[in-house]
């Protein structure tokens, strides 16, 4: 038998790990065990997964050794942790930061995942993008504040001897509202003392798609969420975009016209979903033009995000596809997304004992900021209840129209 590569081995690895997370996943969502043929499968995938460890480690070079023993390392403190939390008296939270002096309650001390966002929230899924722009910041503590400027003063001209009026300079005061999130990961025992199956991987897993779900709801949905509300929430349409012949030249002046309050036209984010941007790759820009609108990674020559999550509103509590297409245009940088305060995990092993299956609880808190509402003096709105409102600046909505562009092509 020929033997594999080092590149077949880690596929063949990976494909074993994938498997048995499935498997595992499947009797913790069902909360039954795994059947007599499930078992077998499982016994036989960890020996050979095993095996594949021996040979992979034969082929290391001395740095990918000390990486692979490191990770090993962590995973197997999170696996001892949650094996301590079914003994009497044991702790069964930690924090998710580090946090000085304890040496037993961190991330340091226990082996689980540390949300970093960069870690967290790669750009791998359609829909679940973030833009460039857009700042994330995690671990606020304390009540934030930004003080916006809300006018500007003028120039006067008056006589030699002749006083100036006053002008006042009116200021409002900006603050995040924080709520609370959480997920309830169950993991069953048998992954938990089985050593082949790469526990880490999998509980990481769930909290970063968890995690890159939600945020991009709450970013691009048109939802009018009652909980943390992204720019485009609720958000009433500023116009139209016709495509067809004409799209480039549409697009070009709804930006050229939405950002005409002081902004760089070169920092706006397009948001569009997959179907558009395949409209917009098969339109020329002019009518003898070889060259589509969308090339390069960019629409129009602006950078673009694509997500189906824009075209989604509520109906109850499900999120449900708008019977429109929109073009969502934005200025990230002048969202605050920020996780505030500790990041807590919560072993659970007594819920779901009778079923084998420890439960994994993540607590935190995270807001969104739109710190555009007040800028150019705002545009304050008077609701049905009399309560005083101000909309955002930096965040527009164009329904689009027309279309099928790529027969005239």
């Amino acid at each position: 038998m020929t033997k594999k590569t080092k590149d077949e081995l880690q596929v063949r690895y990976r494909e074993i790990q994938d498997r048995m997370g499935e498997l595992n996943e499947k009797a913790a969502e069902k909360k039954v065990e795994l059947t007599d043929e499930e078992q077998r499968e499982w016994n036989a995938l960890g020996r050979e997964a095993d095996l594949i460890m021996r040979e992979l480690q034969g082929m290391m070079t001395s740095e990918e050794l000390a990486k692979h023993r490191e990770q090993v390392s962590k995973g197997e403190q999170l696996r001892e942790y949650l094996r301590q939390t079914h003994e009497a008296g044991a702790k069964r939270e930690i924090l998710l930061w580090p946090a000085p002096g304890n040496t037993t309650g961190n991330i340091t001390a226990s082996g689980a995942i540390q949300l970093s966002i960069h870690e967290m929230i790669p750009t791998l899924h359609e829909g679940l993008g973030l833009p460039a722009s857009l700042r994330i910041v995690t671990g606020v503590t304390g009540n934030e504040i930004w003080p916006v400027s809300v006018n500007d003063v003028e120039m006067e001209e008056v006589g030699e001897v002749e006083a100036l009026n006053d002008q006042v300079l009116d200021f409002a005061n900006i603050t995040p509202s924080q709520k609370r999130c959480g997920l309830k990961v169950p993991v069953s025992n048998m992954a938990i003392d089985n050593s082949a199956f790469d526990l880490m991987g999998f509980v990481q897993a769930k909290f970063a798609l968890a995690l890159r779900i939600y945020l991009a709801k709450k970013l691009y949905s048109q939802a009018a969420w009652n909980g943390n509300k992204g720019p485009f929430s609720g958000l009433a349409k500023s116009g139209d975009i016709a495509l067809g012949t004409a799209a480039y030249k549409n697009i070009l002046k709804a930006v050229a016209k939405f950002s005409d309050k002081g902004f760089f036209e070169g920092d706006v984010v397009l948001i569009m979903d997959r179907e558009t941007e395949a409209e917009l790759k098969a339109t020329p820009k002019f009518q003898y033009s070889s060259e589509p609108i969308v090339a390069g990674g960019l629409c129009a020559g602006y950078p673009y995000i694509v997500t189906h999550f824009l075209n989604t509103k509520l109906s109850g509590t499900k999120l449900v596809p708008t019977d429109k297409k929109y073009i969502g245009f934005g200025y990230f940088e002048w969202l605050a997304v920020q996780q505030h305060g500790e990041v807590r995990m919560v072993v659970d092993p007594v819920t779901l004992a009778d079923k084998g299956i420890t439960r994994v609880i993540l607590n935190t808190a995270w807001s969104f900021t739109d710190l555009s509402t007040h800028i150019n003096g705002g545009d304050p709105q008077t609701g049905s209840d009399g309560k005083i409102t101000y909309p955002t600046q930096a965040f527009a909505l164009y329904e689009v129209t027309g279309g099928e562009s790529s027969s005239e092509i």
